[in-house]
């Protein structure tokens, strides 16, 4: 009867190990990168200006009071001065002193400024003027596990990861565990032109690295998925019958196996 015990034993130990083997793919980020590895990730494509961004526009002149005509300074809360930002109106324009509107939505910052100093230099202002064009209110809308809210990044370049530490998103809703949301199942829309373009992305696979959506562009809605247990902790009367299913599951088990081997004893 010992060696029944200890052979059962054995092979309850053996289950539980074979069942936990899929934790490595399931919950450990980037499991398939080799470390030792090269990897040619995708450049960073230059992002562009979009109705509703707001810009921040800096004209210098090696003569500084003609630059001062287009640095509208305003004063901050704090008691000092900061440049006024331009708001990108519904049709894709700016206000821009000296120059009435401007049309930039479409450009890249890059070209905005080659644009903007052309125009400076046409109109006679400032010939030689050197523009800076910096979008200041660069921002993702998540939705989903734990972390629904708008998350701004003031230097308009952010990654996939750079949201994940931000938004805290691999921290699961009671505060521990980590198994929150669904790793390897995030949704990304974005929209460009009027057309809306979504894919998932897995933060388990190196392959991320290699998506469009790797780079946060502005204006991204990211949705995350609940896990399993998530789903399963959030419904208590399923997860009530579901415990006891499996106790009574494994009961059962353990009983044919104990028989089973009983018998092969007795014959």
């Amino acid at each position: 009867m010992n060696k029944i015990i200890k052979r059962f034993g054995f092979i309850v130990l053996l289950s539980l190990f074979a069942t936990s083997c899929g934790t490595v793919q399931e919950y450990v980020l980037l499991n398939d990168l080799d470390v030792d590895t090269y990897y040619k990730m995708q450049q960073m494509q230059e992002l562009h200006i979009k109705r509703g961004d707001d810009l921040r526009i800096v004209v210098t002149h090696k003569l500084p009071m003609l630059a001062e005509m287009f640095n509208n300074k305003i004063n901050s809360v704090e008691g000092g001065e900061s440049l006024t930002t331009y708001s990108v109106n519904g049709d894709g324009y700016i206000n821009f002193p000296l120059l009435d509107t401007v049309k930039v939505e479409g450009l890249t910052c890059s070209e905005a400024e080659q644009m903007l100093s052309q125009k400076i230099a046409d109109a006679g202002l400032a010939y030689g003027a050197t523009v800076s064009v910096k979008i200041t209110n660069f921002k993702v809308t998540v939705i989903g596990e734990g972390a629904t809210g708008i998350y701004e990044f003031e230097d308009g370049r952010a990654t996939i990861f750079d949201l994940v530490a931000k938004a805290n998103l691999l921290q699961s809703n009671n505060g521990g565990g980590g198994n929150g949301i669904r790793r390897d199942k995030i949704l990304i829309m974005r929209e460009v032109d009027g057309v809306l373009s979504s894919d998932y992305v897995s933060l388990l696979s190196k392959d991320i690295f290699f998506s469009p959506y790797y780079y946060l562009q502005q204006n991204d809605v990211i949705y995350v998925w609940p896990s399993q247990t998530s789903i399963r902790n959030s419904n208590k009367i399923f997860d009530f019958w579901w415990s006891r299913l499996s106790v009574v599951t494994t009961a059962v088990s353990a009983v044919t196996l104990l028989i089973t081997l009983f018998s092969k004893k007795q014959q």
